[in-house]
């Protein structure tokens, strides 16, 4: 017991705050309490309650700042709750839950251990009696608590040692439990480190629990909460989790069925509860759990996720529907699914709303396959009857080895397979690819298959944006030798030669259709899997493992997942925008650009989650000179743990599409089924699906006024055919001249973005037009100038000149 006690005050002192108040406990015999105060006052902050007949409990516990008490005696709902306490359901069938007293419980000791200091340790020893009143089992409770000022840093050992075997029977709770002062009426929320809340959190695992309420004394939004980690070292970690009705929460290994403690042996618990005010954050609780647990990541709860997907019973398309949860107002629909598609991992649309699919089917685990299966297909699906289901398919290119990333225009599709980007011609628009591919750029790498090259965008500026993820190394640049198109059973090159090779181990790079020329836009981050653009022309990407969510600036070297950074002089990087956490990873980006959605949508980052099995909507605030990314809200709940979302689109109709590959193997370790594959569609009720339209029939004049669409969707598949009519001669000066008058009179600074853009990609804005730009009123349009002026590297010296004054002068940060 005393090498115990000692282990855990040296363990609790090494995470102790330099600003920690000092604390004492005093034990009052008569009530049979051991109360914790600040040296400064007598009021208790905590009382243990260790009566002689009745099992011992924590309550009260006073709000850190003295404004409220966060736990509760014996409830109405459920008299048996006391406060903070351990009880088992079923101990050799005897239930110590739901009976605190009355011949279950006898005090052996309670005794102070450290009755003073920064740090304060107690312990409790009862033994747990049968029914001719002998103990079964002696339980020892050993407390420490510090005081932080803004928190109250609690920690438990307890151990249980039997007298005879004893077994804790299956059930769906018994073991630690919280109760704090809950009331109907009163806004409360259970949420888990998963991010399931309340009823979705029970019998649940994971690694953390936080309950959080609204509190007699306090303000409406100023909650209480005690959040409860569990440890590492616990048997059943990351344990599932009893959560009630009237958020009453606690782990419990009963939950898995039933647990044996031999005679003569023990077993021991670790918890650590966090007593707080004011707003969850899950980011803080995540790092002060690290801190508790002596782990730099949570790899039990991923592998948790995999094992819940591995068990799943498998959902048809219309199945899942019917198992999704999602916002008010909205629903969601199959667009299409296994058989008409199999393994998709890249979706986009044609200036015909035309749906066109990248089927990956030689996708194998995550470190083979290449062209083994050999019948990777590009297809076309059309909606004909406007009812948001895809009615014909067609096979636009078979054969070509692992189709990663697709974008269409310029009269072709572009084509990300490594180790080529190709442009793969379609010029007399019969739907079939021509003969004559063109690799633009090979030597992207497939060490880890489910990090290559992805998400293709066109950039508002014309150019191809995408991603590549940290652990595929790749130089990229043009083939020596005019590049090859590989075929099924062609192995990987081992090498390759390039001209102007470009490394890249993780970043966004973008491609030029027309200038044939290649740059990375950005160093680091993990395996980013999604990228877009705000109203402002501002580049978002979503990562997995790190943070979810970067703020993309040109030349930027940004947060790595591992390795190191190929600059030798990076000593500090740029560090995500988020200000909570996710889980793990996510797939797909899209800022919500269109008018279908609700105006609360309007500018908010949808993201794919593969782990919550979801799409999740984050808040883009402007801060400084960048942004924080603040969690909006839980668009989406699959609630099918095969459900794997990685990339999203808005569509024509403004509504958004997700991709699911579905497998049971939500990581792609392993393909357990290659015959799965859905799109599903977000959407209000009954919205229908525009069809048999095709932009490219509309003249210049009418691509220019589709630059200010209340959906994005037209903006840029406008743009896009503006950019390629430029490239052919086809676009006048009466075309330039409308869009400069568009950049002059239209008051957004958004919508004059647009006009800017399209200027830009026909050449219908000058040097010298870009440089008065860069007297804007608006920052945006400023800055564009200059990217627009650097991006052939010739900004030219007056450039450079106003570049130095506004450094100094500039009022945007």
């Amino acid at each position: 017991m005393h090498q115990r006690t000692l282990y855990f005050l040296l363990q609790v002192s090494l995470v102790v705050s330099c600003h920690a108040a000092s604390l004492r406990l005093v034990q009052d015999q008569k009530a049979q309490t051991i109360s914790v105060q600040r040296l400064n006052s007598q009021k208790p902050l905590l009382v243990q309650n260790a009566r002689s007949d009745h099992r011992p409990y924590l309550h009260p516990i006073v709000a850190p700042d003295g404004n409220g008490v966060l736990t509760q005696y014996s409830p109405g709902h459920h008299k048996h709750q006391t406060g903070v306490y351990w009880g088992f359901t079923r101990v050799n069938g005897r239930d110590f839950f739901h009976n605190p007293s009355n011949g279950y419980w006898q005090l052996q000791k309670a005794e102070i251990l450290a009755g003073e200091g920064e740090v304060v340790q107690w312990e409790t020893i009862y033994h747990l009696l049968d029914e001719e009143g002998e103990s079964m089992m002696e339980e020892s409770q050993v407390w420490s608590m510090r005081d932080t000022g803004n928190d109250y840093l609690v920690d438990l050992v307890w151990t249980g040692t039997a007298h005879t075997e004893v077994t804790i029977s299956e059930y769906k709770y018994g073991g630690l439990f919280v109760r704090m002062p809950w009331q109907q009426g009163k806004e409360g929320e259970v949420e888990n480190s998963a991010r399931q809340k309340n009823q979705r959190a029970e019998q649940k695992r994971s690694s953390w629990v936080n309950i959080g309420m609204q509190i007699d004394g306090r303000a409406p939004k100023d909650w209480g909460h005690i959040a409860i980690f569990d440890h590492p070292s616990n048997d059943a970690y990351p344990t599932p989790w009893r959560v009630d009705g009237q958020l009453g929460a606690g782990p419990s290994e009963a939950i898995l069925g039933d647990w044996t403690i031999p005679a003569g042996e023990s077993k021991t618990y670790k918890h650590q509860f966090v007593v707080y005010t004011g707003q969850m954050n899950d980011v803080r609780l995540n790092e002060q759990w690290k801190a508790y647990s002596g782990q730099n990541y949570d790899f039990a709860a991923w592998l948790q996720a995999r094992a819940e997907a591995k068990e799943a019973k498998f959902l048809t398309g219309e199945q899942a529907i019917e198992k999704m949860t999602t916002a008010e107002g909205l629903e969601v629909s199959l667009v299409t699914s296994e058989p008409q598609i199999t393994q998709p991992m890249a979706f986009c649309y044609d200036d015909r709303g035309r749906l066109w699919i990248a089927e990956n089917r030689d996708y194998e685990t995550r470190r083979s396959g290449f062209s083994n299966d050999g019948k990777s297909r590009i297809l076309i699906l059309e909606d004909i009857d406007g009812d948001g289901k895809m009615d014909t398919k067609k096979v636009f290119l078979e054969g070509v080895p692992f189709p990663s990333a697709i974008a269409v225009g310029f009269e072709g599709l572009w084509l990300g397979a490594p180790p080529n980007l190709m442009f793969v011609p379609d010029r007399d628009g019969n739907d079939q690819a021509d003969e004559e591919i063109e690799i633009r750029l090979t030597g992207w790498g497939i060490r880890d298959r489910h990090e290559v090259l992805n998400s293709f965008i066109w950039g508002p500026d014309g150019w191809l944006y995408g991603c590549q993820g940290f652990a595929t190394p790749s130089t990229v640049g043009k083939p020596v030798d005019g590049g090859r198109v590989f075929k099924k059973g062609d192995p990987f090159p081992t090498s390759q030669e390039v001209v102007d090779g470009q490394f890249i181990d993780g970043g966004v790079f973008r491609y030029h259709p027309i200038k044939d020329r290649f740059e990375i836009v950005a160093h680091g981050f993990s395996n980013p899997w999604g990228l877009d653009f705000d109203d402002n022309g501002q580049a978002f990407i979503s990562a997995c493992v790190i943070p979810h969510a970067f703020h993309v600036v040109q030349g930027g070297f940004f947060h790595r997942q591992g390795g190191v950074h190929i600059h030798p002089h990076v000593y500090s990087d740029i560090r995500t925008i988020v200000d909570h956490r996710h889980r793990s990873a996510h797939g797909g980006a899209r800022i919500y650009l269109a008018d279908l959605l609700p105006e609360k949508y309007h500018n908010k980052f949808f993201m794919a989650n593969i782990h919550e099995h979801a799409l999740l909507a984050d808040s883009l605030v402007h801060n400084g000179s960048g942004f924080i990314a603040k969690h909006y809200e839980d668009t989406v709940l699959a609630n099918d743990p095969q459900w794997i979302g990685f990339s999203l689109e808005i569509g024509p109709d403004g509504a958004v599409y997700m991709l699911d590959w579905h497998d049971g193997d939500i990581c792609g370790n392993k393909v357990h089924d290659k015959d799965t594959g859905r799109v599903f569609r977000l959407a209000p009720p009954e919205t229908p699906y525009p069809t048999h339209f095709n932009l490219k029939d509309l003249n210049n004049q009418e691509l220019v006024n589709l630059q200010f669409h209340k959906n994005d969707w037209y903006v840029r598949r406008a743009r896009g055919i503006l950019h390629e009519r430029a490239s052919k001669g086809a676009v006048n000066e009466e075309t330039h001249i409308q869009l400069r008058k568009h950049l002059e009179n239209q008051s957004d600074p958004g919508r004059k973005l647009r006009a800017l853009w399209a200027l830009h990609v026909t050449g219908g804005v000058t040097h010298e037009h870009l440089i008065d730009l860069l007297a804007s009123e608006h920052e945006y349009i400023r800055a564009w100038a200059i990217q627009l002026l650097c991006e052939d590297m010739h900004p030219g010296d007056t450039a450079l000149e106003k570049f130095v004054s506004m450094a100094r002068k500039d009022s945007s940060p």
